[in-house]
């Protein structure tokens, strides 16, 4: 990286107190150490939780990743009964969660660029044919394991279960629960190698 983009960087990084306070008061509970390059974007439904555990890495800049495209992470709760939990030690760039129900991610997992995390279909199809506009009626939690990793641009839906130590490939249309130390790949992705000992 030039000297320039280093500098920037640092810039960005040397931020992280302010975007801190930032998240805080914009009702999220944040724990120590959070690194934040750039700034994120936060949407937090009255009566919901986002809580980030110690150590979070959220990167909102392509100067940190050149697969983010300069765009910020967006944690959003759409519900006032939703939680979108982040354990200790993620890290994660220019991701968009979307939580109507729950949304957990577990300690020293890796998001990759441009992935998004949704527990909701957001629109049910009504009776008579039309769409709906209650998201929490067609929301299913999801749950990401501790140590995995997600790879650039992939999807993961609602209902999903990942277990500890999975690998989803870029791009990949998660649909279905993966395993333990799988590695999960495709559109829709399905198991490409079973690493569990």
């Amino acid at each position: 990286m030039p000297l320039l983009g280093k500098l920037k960087t640092l810039t960005l990084t040397g931020l992280s107190p302010i975007w801190h306070i930032y998240l805080q008061l914009r009702g999220v509970k944040v724990g120590e150490g959070l690194t934040c390059i750039g700034r994120p974007g936060v949407n937090l439904k009255r009566g919901s939780k986002i809580r980030l555990g110690r150590s979070v890495t959220l990167c909102n800049s392509g100067m940190a990743n050149p697969l983010a495209e300069d765009g910020r992470c967006r944690l959003s709760t759409v519900d006032l009964d939703a939680e979108l939990i982040i354990h200790d030690g993620v890290g994660m760039s220019s991701v968009i969660i979307c939580c109507a129900t729950r949304v957990e991610i577990g300690s020293g997992t890796i998001i990759g660029g441009g992935v998004m995390i949704l527990d909701t279909d957001f629109h049910p199809r009504m009776p008579n044919g039309t769409w709906g506009t209650d998201p929490k009626t067609v929301s299913k939690p999801v749950t990401i394991g501790k140590n995995c990793f997600i790879g650039a641009r992939a999807i993961i839906l609602k209902g999903v279960t990942i277990g500890d130590g999975a690998v989803i490939g870029a791009g990949a249309v998660v649909t279905r629960n993966v395993p333990e130390s799988a590695t999960a790949a495709g559109n829709p992705a399905r198991v490409v190698s079973d690493n569990a000992r």
